[in-house]
């Protein structure tokens, strides 16, 4: 395990396990400290750039280069420096309250995000599920017996995909597999394994978003959204028909992508160690485990029908799971199994991303794309859909909210689509299987933030980073492909 992934939330070295903290101090020694310097220099030189990106621009305000700033350098520490993510966050956003960019109160509704409450909860409900047995039963059933790494690689991919059809939370779906996650490292003590079933789980995650109307509350904005402005709209059948065979393929993508980049041939072909699960029937323990889950997910499958959000649904299933008699945890093992310094990382982290959308820097970066982008009636329109997918693909670097995503750029681009005379249903599709991808930075999606809080993380942001160089360009041309091979021939016509 590198010393960034086990640092990357503030983790004390005296909470390590012996062999992790010999092991760590080991690497302290005269390469850690030629590296320093390295990484010092390329952090300076990109924090230095980017001032003078921000600064250059006419018509910012400096509330809006205020906020370029504070995420831009965030952004960079993240990736080129070995410090705390969450105290980058936290920093980043406590500067914007010092130079007066937001209001103080920016920091408290931070902390009282639904986002927050629903990530403790989600916690909760990931310890119960791997305290009852029932992630060790998942895990077996997954994995299987006789299993190569290579084959349980794929058996997760087609486990995962389904779920988006019924967690309509990408934090929910997380939440339901982290525990799968830990037993099977548990099981089995290799980090290759680790590290690459790790970034796999909530890339597949994110990734298969775009397969369902109810993948992710952003899509049902969208069509909200589209309603208003056009008078057109996607129901659910139309929208299965037209992300579900995309976003297999990207699934596919991305797992032989993970297999290749983080895996070698050796460890591919060879067998996952025997997982121990419970056996026979059920346990009490599991029975009201499962009960609660199924009640949660049902709730979360019909939200809208009810007056209880997802996050809301989190909170009570985690009170009740560590109720007294009824739970399965205690209240202060429920609490211990919270990652305090992700809820704090979350926490800065939404008070960056509204202050782009609040100083009006997310509507200049917008107008600038669009403006670089030429776009106009007698475009062609491999070039306007070049155009939407570049828009799409890189929104989640400087919006880290996928509904915000979608509230700030979609109108903007149907109103653009009435312009230019396109079909506002193909843009407002292209526009989300774009807006969908956020695998760049951990921040940009809640599941990626849920599995590098673990525990025991496996993987750095520099891995993540390493994965979307490859993967974001074969998202874009996949994107292409579908569209003509595919898209342009079932309605989707821009």
């Amino acid at each position: 395990m590198s010393q960034v992934s086990w640092r990357q939330f503030g983790a004390d070295d005296a909470n390590l396990p012996d062999g992790r903290r010999a092991k760590l101090h080991s690497g302290r020694g005269r390469p850690g400290m030629s590296r320093l310097p390295a990484q010092a220099l390329a952090a300076s030189c990109a924090l230095a750039a980017l001032c003078v990106a921000v600064f250059l621009p006419d018509g910012l305000d400096w509330p809006a280069r205020a906020a370029l700033l504070a995420f831009g350098g965030a952004a960079i520490l993240w990736i080129l420096t070995d410090l705390s993510a969450a105290y980058v966050a936290v920093a980043a956003a406590v500067s914007l309250v010092a130079v007066r960019a937001v209001e103080q109160r920016a920091l408290i509704e931070g902390l009282g995000s639904k986002v927050v409450w629903l990530v403790i909860g989600t916690f909760v409900l990931g310890a119960a599920v791997e305290k009852s047995g029932l992630a060790g039963r998942l895990t077996a059933l997954i994995a299987g017996r006789g299993t190569t790494v290579g084959g349980l690689m794929w058996r997760l991919t087609f486990g995962i995909v389904p779920l988006a059809f019924l967690i309509p939370s990408t934090s929910g779906r997380a939440t339901v597999l982290l525990p799968l996650h830990r037993s099977l490292t548990e099981s089995d003590d290799d980090p290759r394994l680790a590290k690459a079933t790790g970034l796999l789980i909530p890339a597949l995650i994110v990734i298969s978003t775009i397969c369902s109307l109810t993948g992710a509350g952003s899509h049902l904005v969208t069509v909200d959204l589209l309603e208003r402005l056009s008078d057109r709209s996607i129901g659910f059948g139309q929208w299965m028909l037209w992300g579900l065979p995309f976003g297999l393929a990207a699934c596919l993508i991305t797992t032989f992508l993970v297999g290749r980049l983080f895996l070698d041939a050796e460890t591919r072909t060879r067998r996952v160690a025997e997982i121990e699960a419970p056996s026979g029937p059920l346990s009490a323990e599991e029975w009201r485990t499962g009960a609660v889950v199924l009640a949660m997910l049902g709730l979360w499958l019909t939200e809208g029908y009810h007056p209880f959000g997802i996050a809301t649904v989190a909170v009570v299933g985690a009170v009740i799971l560590t109720m007294p008699v009824v739970g399965v945890l205690d209240w202060d093992d429920g609490v211990k199994a919270v990652n305090w310094g992700l809820v704090l990382f979350i926490a800065a982290s939404l008070v960056l991303g509204r202050a782009l959308i609040s100083t009006g820097a997310a509507k200049w970066l917008i107008g600038s794309a669009l403006s670089a982008s030429g776009l106009h009636g007698d475009s062609p329109t491999v070039l306007i859909l070049l155009g939407l997918t570049g828009i799409g693909l890189t929104a989640h670097l400087y919006m880290v909210s996928h509904t915000a995503r979608v509230v700030a750029l979609l109108p903007p681009l149907i109103l653009l689509s009435d312009r230019l005379g396109l079909n506002p249903v193909a843009v407002a599709f292209l526009a989300n299987a774009g807006m969908d991808y956020c695998l760049t930075l951990p921040v940009s999606s809640k599941a990626l933030l849920i599995f590098q809080g673990d525990e025991r993380p496996t993987w750095s942001s520099s891995d993540l980073l390493k994965l979307s160089a490859f993967l974001a360009p074969a998202y874009a041309a996949l994107m292409v492909a579908a569209y003509y091979l595919f898209w342009s021939h079932v309605g989707l016509a821009l």
